[in-house]
């Protein structure tokens, strides 16, 4: 998913459903759902290695051009 589509996707949902601008944002631990914890960090532009796997390696950048990927948390 790139950021503009998970943008649009918040956008979308907040204008649908105005109430939930003030709901906490919290995210899974791994696919499954077997644990649940909140977001405590503003977004991260970062440079990634190994995307395409199952283990991301991700390092911070100076420069947002040299980013390829968004963090979360």
């Amino acid at each position: 998913m790139t950021f503009l589509q998970y943008l649009n996707t918040l956008i979308t949902m907040v204008k649908r459903n105005p109430e939930i601008e003030d709901y906490e944002v919290i995210y899974s631990a791994d696919d499954e759902g077997n644990s649940y914890h909140k977001v405590v960090f503003t977004p991260t532009v970062m440079k990634s290695k190994g995307l395409e796997n199952s283990y991301i390696e991700a390092n911070s950048v100076k420069d947002t051009r040299e980013g390829d990927v968004i963090c979360i948390n």
